[in-house]
């Protein structure tokens, strides 16, 4: 059971590197005029942190639990629709205001480019989020099928 929960630190270790990874660079280049830092890092650390448990739930130490596959099965809807909301605001601040709104001092010809990472790493990672919650609810089930009906299979 330790290595389980080593497991799942590392695991949440390496999502939160990874969400500095990605968002470091845009808080050096924009700094303070990118709007979007916590939902991109929510989107990117749900994505990372569902996509695993679906894949890899026997590796988990709450695999047998039914109070937290219960509350993941729960958690599904309101995280879909905050989400969803997230990728709403985003998409009409691109609409209205353009990628360009996020560097206010400068207009280089490389700050598009970087502009079009920004907005494709916010839709991916939103969207992977959202296909990801949609996904758990399933999971879970078949978990609880399993759970039910076999003595060792999560």
């Amino acid at each position: 059971m330790r290595t389980y929960w080593k497991l799942e630190s590392l695991a949440w270790l390496f999502a939160m590197v990874f969400c500095v990874l990605i968002l470091g660079p845009i808080f050096m280049k924009t700094g303070q005029y990118y709007h979007f830092y916590l939902q991109n890092a929510t989107s990117i650390l749900l994505f990372l942190t569902f996509a695993r448990i679906i894949f890899l739930l026997r590796f988990t130490p709450y695999a047998r639990s039914r109070y937290v596959r219960f509350a993941l099965i729960a958690l599904s809807i309101p995280l879909f629709m905050y989400q969803l909301d997230n990728l709403y605001d985003f998409q009409r601040f691109m609409d209205e205001e353009g990628t360009i709104a996020f560097f206010k001092e400068s207009y280089r010809p490389d700050d598009y480019n970087f502009g079009k990472f920004i907005r494709y790493q916010f839709v991916f990672f939103s969207v992977a989020s959202l296909v990801s919650i949609a996904a758990m609810p399933i999971r879970m089930v078949i978990s609880f099928w399993r759970t039910t009906n076999t003595a060792q299979s999560v």
